[in-house]
C-alpha cells in the first residue's frame, strides 16, 4: 500500500512565531524603568496627582524613549540629589537649574525669571527694581536667599519686605504671597514666574506679571534661569538619550508650557543631530 504525503503548509505557523517575536520585542522595549525622583507636593511643576507641567513633560519623554515611568516622591531640595538620585534610588531629577553641582544637566528645556505680581487695578506700573515706586509699596517676598531679595537689599528695600512662606511647608497648594496681594494686604510679590502665574489665575482678581529687571544684579546673581533635567554624574549615554527625547518633543513640550501660563525667557529650539 503506497501513502501520499501531501506537503505541510509552514507559512502560518512562521507567520504566528514573527508575531509572537515582534510582540515580544515590542514589550521588552518597552519594559524598562524610567524612575524619577520629584516633589509630591510643588504645583505648578510636581505633584503626587500628576497635575504638574514637569509631570506631564515626563510622562511625554517616557512615551517617546519607550519607558515605564515611576514616581520617587521626595521633597524638592539639595537633598533629593544627596538621598536619592546618588544613591541609586532615581535615574533623573525633574527642575533642576542648568550646571548644578553634582549632577548632569540634561538640555534646557524652559527659561524663566522672576517676576513682580500686583493687582491689575493698581495705580502703578513695576518694571524694574530701580522704580521709584517701589519706595513706597508694601512687598512680599518668600525668603532672603533670592537673588530679588539681594536686590532689595542693594536699593535699600529689604527692612520694608514682608517674608511671606507656606505656613506648612509641606503643603505648597495655595500662594500666602499672591494671596496677600488680591486682599490688598501688600501691595506686590516678587517671585519664581511659573509659580506666580499659575497661583496669579487661581486669585479672585486679575493679576499683572512682569519680569524682574534688571535681569542681572552685581556681582553674580541672574534673576533668569534655564531648567533642565538632571542624571547622575557619569550617566553620559542616558542624558544623550534624554536630549534626542526633548529634541524630538520640544514643540509638545513647549505647548505643555503654554497652557501652564509659564513665562517664559525664549531658549533656541534644539536641532537633532543625524548620524
Amino acid at each position: 500500500m503506497m501513502i501520499r504525503s501531501e506537503p505541510i503548509d509552514f507559512r502560518p505557523l512562521v507567520r504566528g512565531v514573527l508575531a509572537l517575536a515582534v510582540c515580544s520585542s515590542l514589550a521588552l522595549a518597552q519594559s524598562w524603568e524610567m524612575r524619577v525622583c520629584a516633589d509630591p507636593d510643588n504645583l505648578p511643576n510636581s505633584h503626587r496627582t500628576l497635575q504638574g507641567f514637569d509631570n506631564r513633560i515626563l510622562a511625554l519623554l517616557a512615551q517617546d524613549l519607550k519607558a515605564k515611568l515611576t514616581y520617587v516622591w521626595w521633597p524638592q531640595g539639595p537633598s533629593i540629589i544627596k538621598d536619592q538620585l546618588r544613591q541609586g534610588n532615581c535615574d533623573v531629577v525633574v527642575g533642576v537649574g542648568e550646571s548644578y553641582r553634582g549632577v548632569l544637566s540634561t538640555l534646557a528645556y524652559y527659561q524663566s525669571t522672576y517676576v513682580f505680581v500686583y493687582r491689575a487695578d493698581s495705580p502703578y506700573k513695576i518694571v524694574s527694581v530701580d522704580d521709584e515706586v517701589l519706595k513706597t509699596l508694601r512687598i512680599a517676598i518668600e525668603t532672603p536667599g533670592t537673588p530679588p531679595f539681594a536686590s532689595l537689599v542693594n536699593r535699600g528695600l529689604s527692612q520694608g519686605a514682608m517674608i511671606l512662606e507656606p505656613i506648612d511647608p509641606n503643603n505648597t497648594s495655595s500662594s500666602p504671597m499672591l494671596e496677600a496681594v488680591s486682599a490688598n494686604k501688600v501691595d506686590v510679590a516678587i517671585l519664581w514666574g511659573p509659580v506666580a502665574a499659575y497661583f496669579a489665575k487661581r486669585q479672585p482678581v486679575k493679576m499683572t506679571i512682569t519680569p524682574v529687571s534688571p535681569e542681572f544684579e552685581p556681582p553674580a546673581l541672574s534673576m533668569v534661569y534655564a531648567i533642565t533635567l538632571g542624571v547622575r554624574v557619569g550617566d553620559e549615554a542616558f542624558k544623550d538619550r534624554l536630549n534626542r527625547a526633548i529634541t524630538r518633543r520640544w514643540d509638545q513640550i513647549q505647548a505643555i508650557l503654554k497652557e501652564f501660563g509659564v513665562p517664559q525667557i525664549p531658549l533656541p529650539k534644539p536641532v537633532l543631530e543625524v548620524k
